[in-house]
């Protein structure tokens, strides 16, 4: 921090990854600063998460960036196989399910994302930068005050060791899995913790030989001589291989001789290896999630909030979807046009979320590493929590009958308040659409082709309170079943594509300005 530190800011933002710098570029489309440090100096540079899920691509679609995010390719873009054997030159055990499937063109107007975390986090910080976030790296929290005027946070800058004080409005805490933030705070986490612990070497062989023309994601390997799993680098000769340790072993005894005996073993036939480097100290797999996800006015997201096994890309996607759901109630706190309460409903619908996602990924897991189960039925629930989680409480109004916070089969959706609001490709206005992009900065209202007095409930709702109200008229077919609703019946959407309200069939005009001016209230707390 060699220039000057601003004394307040909107937002502070502890953690400059993929879940912190999402949050500054969600928060910039309602104008929102945002002030990021980060206490690493350079960005990441291992691939890490190596793709984006389609509901994750919804989000970054609303924001502009979805066709940025497909123009960078991982290196492993066209790599499908995700498989265990005893040695990478014998035969496979069991293969899993691609990575990037099932197939999910129907959910959504957005595909799979072949894009790499080092490739994806450069990318966020040009777009935050560029929409007006101050993003600072060597730069750590070292002390949190909530106080009536807003959160006091204690800046340190690690190249000259000077400390700054910002009071800012909100502090996202994104600062990992073992953030200070939440600990300064004192909130604890639960889960299993820590399931496995990695000593990574990281290598240049080729391995064209063992691979027998095979694309690989990953490779669990085990044998009586080595546990751990391989990975690409580069799709070609660069290679990562965890190495599972034992409750008792220590990182130091893996140097350069006993990983090149180790990885010879774990490869099963003898090919020139030369090592790059090797993790001074142990990766942890965990899965552990906060107690709560907000404290006064420090919300805690992504892995800050919940540690989850590199598998299925839910690590990433649960921290952006975190993101996105912060920034468009605090923008709308920001704006003055929701009541407090709003915020308080981050934790109700987040926390849940993160705890069944996090029991997902674990168990996931384990079937890669080979602990008995049904794959299939593993990448049905993945399918599932991608499109089909619901929130049981929040911000919005709930349904008599209904059953919110369950998991939903995303091909046959309730359409009810606190579930995402489905894909369906429809003519409105004269033009072919997906529902998905008829969400905006603002809720939405949707109505079937016999809903009338809705334009003008909505443009009055707009003028009393403030809150751009849009409404589309839509035809029938599939998006009146997918949202449930008959041909006079209208939907509420949320910013972020869930469900606020439904009415399914119509309210008489001269009521409806009433009715959509009390759901408005009750939505956003005012």
């Amino acid at each position: 921090m060699t220039d000057h530190v601003p004394t307040t800011t909107p937002v502070l933002i502890a953690g400059g990854g993929v879940t912190g710098l999402s949050a500054a570029v969600f928060l910039a489309r309602y104008g929102v600063p945002a002030l990021v440090v980060e206490r690493h100096a350079e960005p990441v540079t291992d691939p890490r998460a190596r793709a984006l899920n389609p509901r994750t691509m919804e989000l970054y679609r609303a924001a502009g960036l979805e066709r940025a995010i497909h123009d960078v390719r991982s290196p492993v873009a066209d790599h499908t196989v995700v498989a265990h054997a005893t040695t990478l030159a014998g035969p496979e055990l069991l293969r899993l399910p691609n990575r990037l499937g099932p197939d999910t063109e129907g959910l959504s107007p957005s595909g799979w994302a072949a894009i790499d975390q080092n490739q994806l986090e450069p990318l966020l910080h040009a777009h935050a930068v560029a929409a007006g976030a101050d993003v600072r790296h060597h730069t750590e929290v070292v002390a949190v005050a909530d106080a009536p005027d807003g959160v006091r946070v204690t800046l340190r800058d690690l190249d000259t060791g000077a400390e700054h004080r910002v009071v800012a409005e909100h502090l996202i805490a994104a600062d990992g899995a073992h953030s200070p933030v939440r600990a300064m705070l004192g909130i604890g986490h639960d889960g299993p913790g820590t399931i496995a612990r990695k000593v990574n070497v990281y290598f240049e062989a080729d391995l064209r030989e063992p691979l027998q023309d095979r694309k690989i994601v990953a490779m669990t390997l085990r044998n009586p001589a080595v546990h751990g799993f391989l990975t690409s680098i580069d799709g070609a000769k660069r290679w990562r291989f965890a190495i599972s340790l034992r409750p008792d072993q220590d990182a130091a005894e893996f140097t350069e001789a006993r990983c090149v005996e180790l990885l010879l073993a774990a490869i099963g036939v003898d090919v020139p290896i030369v090592v790059d480097r090797i993790s001074g100290s142990p990766w942890e797999i965990r899965g552990q999630v906060a107690e709560r996800m907000r404290a006064g006015r420090v919300l805690i997201a992504g892995d800050a909030a919940h540690a989850m096994p590199p598998v299925g890309t839910f690590g990433v996607a649960t921290g952006v979807q975190d993101a996105f759901n912060l920034a468009w109630k605090i923008g709308l706190r920001h704006r003055g046009l929701a009541g407090p309460g709003l915020l308080d409903t981050y934790d109700a619908e987040r926390l849940p979320v993160a705890r069944e996602t996090t029991s997902l990924t674990v168990e996931r897991y384990e079937l890669v590493n080979g602990k008995p189960g049904n794959p299939r039925e593993s990448a049905a629930r993945q399918r599932m929590m991608m499109f089909g989680y619901t929130y049981a409480e929040g911000a919005f109004l709930p349904e008599s009958g209904s059953e919110p916070g369950r998991l939903e089969d995303p091909d046959h959706p309730s359409g009810a308040p606190g579930s995402r609001a489905p894909h369906v490709v429809v003519q409105s206005n004269g033009n072919t659409v997906s529902t998905v992009d008829l969400v905006g900065l603002y809720p939405v209202l949707l109505g079937g082709p016999a809903s009338v007095g809705w334009s003008d409930a909505a443009a009055e709702i707009t003028r009393v309170t403030g809150v751009p109200i849009e409404y589309h008229r839509v035809d029938a077919g599939r998006f009146l079943d997918a949202y449930g609703i008959a041909e006079d019946g209208v939907v509420l959407v949320r910013p972020d594509g869930f469900i606020a309200w439904r009415s399914r069939t119509t309210v008489a005009p001269p009521e409806q300005s009433t009715t959509l001016g009390a759901v408005i209230d009750r939505l956003l707390f005012r």
